[in-house]
Order: structure tokens, then C-alpha cells, then sequence
């Protein structure tokens, strides 16, 4: 069984917890895929393009995987899930769940909202870059995040100190999905802290209990 690892917004598949799944899966032979969801490049970014990418490479796969999803990623492969594509299970870092919603009303997107442009820094290429319409005019089909319902086992990882995610995202999926495993941590949005990736370790372990 391999593992997907899902990277967030404004990052890419070499970021430090990817980092951190690959060598946990080269320490044990397991096979790891991180695909770049910059699709089909951050500029003209959508989360239909990433959803669509993400479910081809599962079915592409011999058998369901474990997938890895942080921030946005989560948000792509909890959509994935729920438009039917094959996991054998889902843990999710600080699934960004609410983004469109968020998008489509805070005020910190209005400029965005008002010009179609928006500059945004993209962590792994370490530069700044115009997010165009794309995305904007992706969000509304992705805001009811609220009703899906997903029927495989997922455990969440959120920090208490996010400021990018309300942790109370991932309190109302936990609440929708009984069988879901919540888990606050004392940490930011990023969960680099070593009780955090510590937990991360364990639920990738018992995900690989045969």
C-alpha cells in the first residue's frame, strides 16, 4: 500500500512535513508520491484542476492508498473522497475546510474579490506571485464542504494556535463524521512541532498495520 501526501496553497511537494512522510516511508519501504498541486500552475491555480489530478493518480494506483493531505491538500483529498476516488484511509493536517466559503466573504479577499488578481507569496518557489481569476471563479462549486460526508476511516491533526484554519472547521467535520478522530495540538497552522509530527508518526503507523 502506498502513501499520497497532499501539499496545501502556496506550497509544493518539498516542503517539510512532505519531507517528513518520505523518509517515515523510505525507513520502511513503503512507496511515496507527492504530486505538485500547483495546477495547472499556481497563477491559474483552481481546486477543481487539483481534485481532478488527485483522483486520477488513485485510481491509477493497484490499490487505495493512505493519503496525507495538509491545509488545502486536505481540503483536495477530502473532495476527492467524497467525489468517489479509492483511500484506505485519510489523515488530514489541519484540513482547510471552509477556504471557499471564507474566500467568497472575508474581508481580507475583497481587493481579490473586486479585481480578479491577487499577489500571494508561494513558500516553495520563495517569490512573490499574481493568483489570477481561475481560482475565484472556481470557489463557489467547493463551498458546500459543510455536506459531504465521507465514508472511510480519517483522523485530523489541528492546532489550537492556527490562525490560517478556524479549528473549529475540523471540530464541526469531527462532529459530522462520529467515526472521525480528532486531535488538538498545541500548535500552529504548520504542526512542526515535535509533538505534532510525534502524532503524525503514530497515526501513519497505525495506518500501516496490516
Amino acid at each position: 500500500m502506498d502513501l499520497v501526501y497532499l501539499h496545501g496553497f502556496a506550497s509544493g511537494p518539498q516542503g517539510a512535513k512532505s519531507g517528513h512522510c518520505r523518509q517515515w516511508c523510505a525507513a520502511r519501504n513503503i512507496p511515496f508520491h507527492a504530486p505538485d498541486l500547483n495546477l495547472p500552475d499556481f497563477e491559474h491555480l483552481t481546486i477543481t484542476a487539483q481534485v481532478t489530478a488527485v483522483t486520477a493518480l488513485l485510481r491509477a494506483m493497484p490499490e487505495p492508498p493512505v493519503v496525507v493531505g495538509s491545509s488545502m491538500g486536505g481540503l483536495v483529498a477530502a473532495a476527492a473522497s467524497h467525489l468517489g476516488a479509492p483511500m484506505a484511509r485519510l489523515i488530514l493536517l489541519a484540513p482547510a475546510f471552509g477556504f471557499a466559503r471564507r474566500r467568497l466573504a472575508e474581508p481580507r479577499w475583497a481587493g481579490y474579490r473586486k479585481r480578479g488578481t491577487m499577489p500571494a507569496y508561494h513558500y516553495a518557489l520563495g517569490r512573490w506571485l499574481t493568483l489570477g481569476p481561475e481560482l475565484l471563479a472556481d470557489l463557489p462549486q467547493w463551498q458546500v464542504d459543510d455536506r459531504w460526508q465521507l465514508a472511510l476511516p480519517v483522523a485530523i491533526l489541528h492546532g489550537r494556535q492556527d490562525e490560517a484554519v478556524p479549528l473549529a472547521e475540523s471540530e464541526a467535520f469531527a462532529a459530522r463524521h462520529p467515526a472521525a478522530v480528532l486531535r488538538v495540538m498545541e500548535d500552529d497552522h504548520g504542526l512542526l512541532a515535535p509533538a505534532s509530527l510525534l502524532a503524525l508518526d503514530g497515526l501513519l503507523e497505525e495506518a500501516f498495520v496490516r
